[in-house]
């Protein structure tokens, strides 16, 4: 094949849009496909969802590796002056075009990007493309050898990508490794069952003890009394000695014979009698 610059740059423009293209259908997939990933979590078909997501992850890495080929073409449309003019290949563009020649045979529904390639194998020649293809010199894109790179998904990857789908759709799922981790973390922060209950049952004591009034703490004892204290005592009346009522000043002490005498201890007049001797007062006067 001879090589035709105008072919090139067409079929560059090609398949710019047809990465464009597929980017976008890749997108709207992944998103229904990932939809059903969060029903089939919900329903507990856990196993089903892992196999599923792996296809998920195969596309993502594919979209992300049409993407940085979308670059390079435009790279090598902007420069595509060194392409044309310049027998060898530039430093400039070495990295495009080998990434190119490495990744078309790898994306096969991008069958303009296979036209692109065959154009620079007829520029460069089969030593060149050999090169390339087998990365001899590193030039390739390592983000393009990794995503490109057929094989199955790591573990923590599709458990990351299955979290991330429960979380989006509001699926109350986690990856068992986790969960277990976090059970183990809860069980080292506790201490100990009984350790946890001692420190519950005396932080509410310590704390009334702490806050409890002063009118129900233990009183301070009194202390014996001084002297000048026991001059001031008043005497102990004996107790046979019976103790007089005290009166209000100015008061006149009652006749003798009335209830309030207490030193009189003769018994009270009858009725006739008192009679007897009031006649007798009103005979006087």
């Amino acid at each position: 094949m001879v090589f035709n610059p105008t072919r090139l740059k067409v079929q560059l423009k090609l398949a710019i849009n047809r990465l464009k293209m597929l980017q976008s259908k890749k997108a709207s997939l992944a998103q229904h496909q990932r939809r059903e990933i969060a029903h089939l979590l919900e329903i507990g078909k856990e196993e089903s969802a892992r196999i599923r997501v792996e296809h998920i992850i195969r596309e993502d890495l594919m979209s992300e590796a049409m993407e940085i080929l979308e670059l390079y073409c435009d790279l090598l449309l902007a420069r595509f002056g060194l392409l044309e003019q310049l027998k060898n290949c530039d430093p400039g563009i070495a990295e495009a075009v080998n990434t190119i020649i490495y990744a078309a045979p790898r994306a096969e529904q991008v069958k303009e990007l296979t036209a692109v390639r065959d154009q620079l194998v007829s520029k460069y020649g089969k030593d060149f493309t050999l090169a390339a293809m087998d990365n001899v010199d590193g030039v390739v894109n390592p983000r393009i050898v990794s995503k490109l790179r057929v094989e199955t998904p790591d573990a923590f990857l599709v458990d990351c990508y299955l979290e991330e789908i429960a979380k989006t759709y509001h699926v109350k799922w986690r990856a068992n490794g986790e969960a277990d981790e976090d059970l183990a973390s809860d069980d080292g922060a506790d201490g100990g069952i009984g350790e946890q209950e001692a420190d519950i049952s005396e932080k509410p004591i310590k704390a009334a003890l702490l806050a409890e009034p002063a009118s129900l703490q233990p009183a301070s004892p009194t202390p014996p009394p001084t002297k000048s204290q026991e001059s001031m005592d008043l005497p102990s009346i004996p107790a046979d000695k019976p103790r007089r009522k005290s009166r209000p000043a100015g008061s006149v002490p009652p006749p003798p014979g009335s209830l309030d005498s207490t030193n009189d201890k003769e018994p009270l007049p009858d009725f006739d009698e008192l009679t007897k001797r009031f006649e007798a007062l009103k005979k006087r006067k």
